[in-house]
């Protein structure tokens, strides 16, 4: 309980994502996004006392929630955030890495009970920080001081939303008016008040978009990927692999980028006669298409219906 609240997560894909990392005995993974520790503990149970899990999470709840009634001592519970991954292993002296996993979503507890606004279908403050004590610079801050133009590339850019520009300037003309845009009930409804009649119906759709795209731009999440990746695929042991959990087309075509490039081999021009740039492919991928839910668990869990699995090993 995290005051008064439960913190609740159900990882999406854990069967698939264990069979990924073929976790054994005396092995040593990090799951690079706790959440509610279900991968983690999964894989504990499968390493013995002689591998170790090192987790990372940047929201404090689910730190506090893992750390209590924690019991397993191979189990290393880290606050920060994932994309310091390499500085976050030294320190905890991990000396072979044979397995990362990073699913790169938010838990249900972040989206329902946080308080951070998160959610449209809650009147919350305007946060959306994962870390509650992170930079100043959360949602409220952003719609009440981006110009037009880059509320509109936000919105555009990592909420891929129609009316992007509709929507930025309807913001603009509130702040101008004099309204300071608050909470999430004030965003939602300069969205309903953006879009053109025959749409109006589709308001939930536009402003679940809109939403995302301030969670990506608070919290950094496309850049964090980025530099998360290469420095998680860098510490793997020979053997090692790196399984990716995704769930929108952003992260996702990041993720499938980086990944091909690492399956690579040859990169000269096709009219060269034999190989000059001896390039060697660095990792072979697990499976060709990503992973993902059954209709099973897509019934029992609606939010895995979304997620990709990609997974890679390093040769």
């Amino acid at each position: 309980m995290l005051n008064g609240k439960r913190y609740f997560h159900q990882p999406v894909l854990l069967p698939e994502v264990l069979d990924s990392l073929a976790p054994k005995p005396g092995e040593n993974f990090v799951d690079a996004t706790l959440g509610a520790g279900g991968y983690s503990r999964a894989i504990l149970s499968k390493i013995s006392e002689a591998g170790k899990v090192v987790s990372i999470d940047l929201d404090e709840a689910a730190i506090e929630n893992a750390r209590t009634g924690k019991k397993d001592k191979n189990w290393i519970i880290h606050h920060g955030n994932f994309k310091e991954i390499d500085k976050i292993v030294s320190k905890h002296n991990l000396k072979k890495v044979d397995g990362i996993v990073a699913d790169i979503g938010f838990s249900s507890f972040q989206l329902d009970q946080s308080g951070r606004g998160l959610s449209f279908k809650k009147q919350e403050p305007l946060d959306m920080r994962f870390n509650a004590h992170g930079g100043k610079e959360d949602a409220k801050f952003i719609l009440n001081n981006r110009d037009e133009k880059q509320l509109a590339k936000i919105f555009r850019d990592y909420g891929e939303e129609k009316f992007a520009l509709r929507i930025a300037r309807k913001v603009i003309k509130k702040r101008q008016e004099g309204l300071e845009i608050k909470y999430t009930n004030d965003l939602y409804q300069i969205i309903v008040d953006s879009l053109p009649k025959p749409v109006k119906h589709k308001a939930d759709g536009s402003a679940r978009r809109i939403f995302q795209a301030l969670r990506i731009e608070v919290n950094h999440e496309l850049e964090n990927l980025k530099e998360f990746l290469p420095k998680a695929f860098g510490l793997l042991a020979s053997g090692g692999r790196l399984a990716v959990v995704s769930f929108h087309s952003l992260e996702d075509r990041i993720v499938k980028q980086y990944f091909a490039k690492l399956i690579k081999g040859c990169v000269c021009p096709p009219e060269f006669p034999i190989c000059r740039c001896g390039r060697n492919p660095q990792g072979k991928l697990l499976n060709k298409k990503p992973i993902t839910a059954s209709d099973a668990e897509s019934k029992l869990n609606p939010r895995s219906k979304s997620a990709k699995l990609r997974a890679i090993i390093k040769l």
